[in-house]
């Protein structure tokens, strides 16, 4: 099969993928590409932080103060981070049950509990950010509830602003909260405090590792390997190849929210850099093929034999 060939073949595979329509409130907008741009940028976020902070530290007043006490509190701790990339698929539940049975701790993000395989695994910590979870009129939403009802001793972290959904589900599980607002004007990872770094609940999950204070951090299913995944059809509308760990592939169309290619490699670039503001000399990363090179690559078998 000559170059031609490969190319065709590749799109008509990837365009006949199951189709997902992802919609978002508004357009993405590029900025920072002028001083005045810059300026209006970091200004609308300063105005937001000084509007909505007020608001979050009114909503965990009665949590924030546990989150306080938690500061360094897993000293003599080691924790795995768990992401749902495709790369979580090389750990086993064996592993992750002997690493918690060990004195670690797991950590998972999401809906851990789609993927039927590993969530045999009953993660020490799990990790939300995203208001749609609470939806009952999502199954989705209501499995993942039934999970963490059915295994009380996942200690459940979220936002302030999602204190009272959670709270309402009458879980048992016991609750931890974090400011979860950015403010683009610093590198703070403090979850005390407005975050610098882009909103993905995985990174703020990370945050948490390194304010806990654990020895070691280790990290699967960071791969963030979607630059590779972005296909463009022939009404030149952005979609994406999503491929998560226990779940078929799907084609997600960004038109809603990317006008262009430009938009969507900004968030890309974004998403990289920001993990620049994350301190290395403690955090490994044991999946050998993810393009997160901010943390050192590890063998996973060295990193449970404590190795590294």
């Amino acid at each position: 099969m000559d170059p031609t060939e490969k190319y065709i073949a590749e799109h008509e595979h990837i365009f006949s993928l199951k189709k997902k329509n992802r919609h978002f409130p508004t357009i993405r907008k590029i900025n920072g590409w002028s001083i005045f741009g810059l300026f209006y940028y970091r200004l609308k976020s300063l105005i937001h932080c000084f509007i909505h902070l007020p608001i979050a530290l009114y909503q965990g007043r009665r949590l924030l103060n546990k989150t306080r006490t938690m500061k360094n509190s897993a000293k003599k701790k080691r924790a795995l981070l768990l992401g749902n990339g495709p790369s979580q698929g090389f750990m086993s539940v064996e592993e992750l049950d002997q690493f918690v049975k060990s004195g670690g701790e797991t950590y998972c993000v999401n809906y851990w509990n789609k993927n039927l395989k590993l969530s045999a695994h009953i993660p020490s910590w799990m990790v939300f950010s995203d208001p749609g979870v609470y939806d009952e009129k999502d199954p989705d939403n209501v499995k993942l509830m039934k999970y963490l009802d059915d295994n009380q001793t996942i200690k459940v972290l979220v936002p302030t602003g999602q204190i009272k959904s959670i709270q309402s589900k009458k879980l048992k599980n016991e609750i931890y909260c974090f400011i979860d607002i950015e403010l683009s004007v610093w590198e703070n990872i403090n979850p005390l405090l407005p975050r610098g770094y882009l909103g993905l609940t995985l990174y703020k999950a990370l945050a948490w590792n390194i304010y806990l204070g654990y020895d070691s951090i280790g990290v699967i299913g960071m791969d963030n390997t979607f630059p590779k995944n972005v296909y463009n059809d022939k009404n030149n509308n952005i979609n994406i190849v999503e491929n998560h760990a226990g779940k078929e592939d799907n084609l997600a169309s960004l038109g809603s929210y990317h006008l262009n290619i430009a938009s969507y490699y900004y968030d890309v670039l974004r998403t990289f850099h920001h993990l620049d503001y994350f301190p290395n000399n403690n955090i490994v990363n044991l999946d050998p093929y993810s393009l997160t090179d901010r943390f050192k690559k590890v063998n996973k078998d060295d990193f449970f034999n404590r190795l590294i």
